[in-house]
Parts: structure tokens; C-alpha cells; sequence
């Protein structure tokens, strides 16, 4: 098992890839170097919602301070935990 840590993950494998997929973008015309991500979110009442990106579907809400029902994190939560990865 390769990578640092002996975890499941073989980052010199991911590397690789990654710099594999760069490669392969930067060999194309600039006008097709793009990516599109997509994200669609939906109310399921006042300030609870549910998002979707693609296969994955995440629920959020305020806190009770809010104007919520603290049934899942707060979108700025969801914001600060993806700025962590």
C-alpha cells in the first residue's frame, strides 16, 4: 500500500490520475477546457432544504435561532466544511 499514513487511499495513484486528466485538458483547444458542475436545491418547508449534486442528495436548515428546525447544517456550514477539504 502506497501513500503517506498507510491509509486506504493510494494517493500516488490519485496524483497520477489527477495529473493524467490535466494533461488531457491542456492537449485540448482552450474554448473546450471546461467543466460544468451542477447543483439544484429545493424548499421542503421555510428554511429547510434539499440539494442535489448529482447522484448525491444532502438536506440543510438553520438552526432554531433562525427561523429553522436544526434538521441538518446550515448552508454556511456546508460552506465552511467544503472550503476545509
Amino acid at each position: 500500500m502506497s501513500g503517506m499514513g498507510g491509509g486506504r487511499v493510494d494517493l500516488e495513484k490519485q496524483m497520477r490520475e489527477i495529473l493524467r486528466l490535466r494533461q488531457e485538458m491542456s492537449d485540448k483547444p482552450y474554448a473546450q477546457r471546461t467543466t460544468t458542475t451542477r447543483a439544484v436545491a429545493r424548499i421542503l418547508k421555510d428554511v429547510h432544504l434539499e440539494g442535489r449534486m448529482g447522484k448525491f442528495v444532502v438536506e440543510s436548515d438553520e438552526p432554531i435561532a433562525r427561523g429553522g428546525t436544526d434538521l441538518g447544517p446550515s448552508p454556511l456550514q456546508y460552506l465552511m466544511v467544503g472550503t476545509a477539504f
